[in-house]
């Protein structure tokens, strides 16, 4: 197979996988990351605070400072994807590098596409 070949078979395998996958839209898929996130949290926080208030005494400095531990995790772990998406959204024309991370973070995050 010659160099040109070779050059060339990334693009048709990118055009084919991109016909196998639901074209990707960075804002709508930021929004939805954001809705699973938070409501991760959501769902983690209450656990945690019902766990800890079912022990005893739970202060409200206590419950607040579990939540701000919760909204602190979540950032930490979601501000890199979410950089990524933000930078996919603002792109007129998204390069090939901000769509493959797109669908990795679509992926890994197991955004639903509807």
């Amino acid at each position: 197979m010659s160099t040109e070949s070779l050059e060339a078979a990334p693009d048709r395998t990118e055009a084919t996988h991109d016909r196998s996958e639901p074209s990707l839209d960075a804002e709508q898929l930021r929004r939805r990351f954001r809705r699973q996130t938070a409501e991760i949290e959501r769902c983690e926080l209450e656990e945690a605070i019902s766990k800890l208030d079912a022990r005893g005494d739970l202060s409200d400095e206590q419950r607040e400072t579990v939540r701000e531990l919760g909204a602190a995790l979540v950032e930490g772990l979601t501000d890199a994807p979410e950089q990524a998406l933000e930078r996919a959204e603002r792109s007129e024309r998204t390069g090939r590098r901000e769509r493959e991370r797109a669908r990795a973070i679509r992926r890994l995050f197991d955004i639903d596409e509807a």
